[in-house]
């Protein structure tokens, strides 16, 4: 006797996420947090792109960007003068309703979430400790204790720990290391309001001299910066004055004044990384799986893709539509935890560079940041680099090319391989005159299949049969939901009559350029909005087969 599939420990972005995916797929779900209210200070304050287009799937997204401010660069100021200024415009794809990095508190977006979650008819439970967590072959019992004193048993399928760096449930799974050490430096923080400032509000900035500052828009006036690398004794004072000076020491005149803060804290930091993201029946997801420096505003989002790629994984196997449970759970792991180990790995090097406190490094970085870096800069960002620092910042270029659960037509290599995001071009309804977008014709929690008639010229109504017939086929063998959408070219548009159901156009042939399709091709799209399978039509045997080994 279950009383519920899935209990999640922990209800900060990433286990809320994970609410959102198994409320948006009817899973029996508890979700539980020991601390009474949220807090409401900043915090993570980055949103990137791709988690912006993941949590549209449950939301109006754009009321987060409605709040926050779009980051559109990085600059680099060394001793009061800026050396560089990198673009994030100019490395734009435009296949995205949301290009820009977002500056917002984590306060902001967990408010977000919480009325996300609301809309499921749900929420969280709090506040609530997991006292006790046993698995077994069928199941797993976790003790809970309520505010009161009062403890529960609950009995549920799986347990998922979204619970932190010091994770309950990671602790109680017995094959689980958080291998890593901690930072020596100490970090200082500021949250606080700028009055009357000449730095820019719309980019990072990063601020060199003996040390290093490190700025961060968040909406409106308000700002963040991180001290490296400026020591102080354990019982002084964090004041704002103290940040104010630091202001002065490496911005350059005009730099404004500091006013209102809403956070003072001095904090060490630690890179970590769990050995699995699975032990049996228990998952764990977010800084329960990775902690690093937050340099780069990689963390949350990381931690929330996490719960994207597990909550859809979770559901198919709750819902029997996967022919391998096991693999199918497996995947998660060998997904994601490459992701969290490529994320400490470089936000390590990207914190040893600002908290290192050596003079001579200092000299050298200074020289090499103000004289080569504004010479060498528009060489080393142009073209292919451009867009693969684009990709990285944003978390577009994250791909499950090397998972053991997508695939590709043999021979095939166009522009998105297996594994990849889901372009966002856009598409006109066939039979009305409205604009969608691939990714919003993609929602709900299904797999989509995308059918292309190409863009050569043809017999639009022998074309449509043909597309109708591959649906057919793909939805015979899958054991999963599969909703098809049709993209045709002008060149072989049917008459209206002839139209399949769910068509539409590709006016001028750029979708159809971003998947690499001439001819007609069928992209399979995961629930998460990754690539599953893609080939040409021809080839439509081999997405067959993958779906019914799946």
């Amino acid at each position: 006797m279950y009383d519920c599939d899935v209990l999640i420990v922990g209800a900060g972005p990433v286990g809320v996420t994970l609410a959102l995916e198994l409320a948006l797929r009817k899973i029996l779900f508890r979700i539980v947090d020991q601390v009474a209210e949220r807090s409401d200070k900043s915090r993570a304050l980055v949103i990137q792109p791709r988690t912006l287009e993941l949590l549209s799937r449950h939301g109006h997204a754009q009321s987060l960007v409605d709040i926050g401010r779009p980051i559109r660069g990085v600059n680099v100021f060394v001793n009061h003068r800026r050396a560089t200024t990198i673009g994030i415009e100019d490395a734009i794809t435009g296949d995205s309703e949301f290009p820009f990095p977002l500056g917002i508190s984590q306060a902001d977006t967990e408010r977000f979430l919480d009325d996300c979650l609301a809309s499921y008819g749900t929420s969280v439970e709090r506040p609530i400790t997991a006292k006790s967590i046993t698995q077994d072959g069928n199941g797993v019992t976790t003790k809970l204790e309520h505010r009161d004193g009062r403890e529960e048993t609950v009995r549920s399928k799986y347990v998922v720990g979204c619970d932190g760096a010091h994770s309950f449930v990671r602790h109680a799974a017995a094959n689980l290391n958080f291998n890593g050490a901690e930072y020596n430096q100490d970090f200082l923080l500021c949250d606080a309001h700028l009055r009357n400032t000449s730095l820019p509000l719309d980019s990072f900035s990063m601020l060199l001299g003996d040390g290093t500052l490190l700025f961060f828009p968040m909406g409106g006036d308000r700002i963040r910066l991180v001290s490296a690398g400026q020591l102080i004794s354990g019982d002084e004072e964090l004041t704002l004055a103290r940040f104010q000076s630091y202001l002065e020491k490496f911005a350059p005149p005009g730099h404004g004044t500091l006013t209102d803060s809403t956070w003072l804290a001095r904090f060490r930091l630690h890179h970590r990384s769990v050995n699995s993201y699975r032990d049996g029946r228990l998952f764990v997801a977010g800084d329960a799986a990775h902690i690093h420096s937050p340099v780069g505003g990689q963390g949350m989002n990381t931690g929330i893709q996490d719960a994207v790629n597990l909550g859809w994984k979770l559901s198919a196997v709750l819902q029997g539509r996967t022919a391998d449970p096991e693999a199918l759970l497996n995947s998660y792991d060998a997904e994601r935890r490459r992701v969290g180990e490529h994320l400490v790995q470089t936000t390590d090097q990207a914190f040893q560079f600002a908290a290192n406190t050596n003079w001579l490094f200092l000299r050298m970085r200074n020289f090499v940041f103000s004289w080569l870096l504004p010479w060498v800069m528009p060489w080393v960002l142009q073209g292919a680099r451009r867009e693969r620092f684009y990709n990285f910042l944003t978390e577009f270029g994250v791909t499950y090319r090397k998972g053991p659960i997508v695939g590709a037509a043999t021979g095939f290599n166009g522009p998105v391989g297996r594994g990849d995001r889901v372009p966002d071009g856009k598409l006109k309804a066939a039979r009305i005159e409205a604009q969608v977008t691939v990714q919003g014709l993609c929602g709900g929690g299904s797999y989509h299949l995308l059918l292309f008639g190409g863009t050569e010229a043809g017999e639009g109504a022998l074309l449509a049969d043909e597309l109708r017939a591959a649906r057919e086929k793909v939805a015979g063998a899958m054991k999963d939901e599969v909703e098809a959408r049709f993209v045709f070219s002008e060149a072989n548009l049917p008459k209206e009559a002839e139209l399949p159901d769910g068509s539409y156009v590709d006016s001028e042939g750029k979708v159809h350029a971003q998947y690499g399709f001439s001819g007609p091709g069928y992209v399979l799209v995961r629930p998460d909005l990754y690539v599953a399978h893609i080939g040409p039509l021809a080839q439509l045997d081999e997405l067959v087969e993958f779906v019914k080994r799946l």
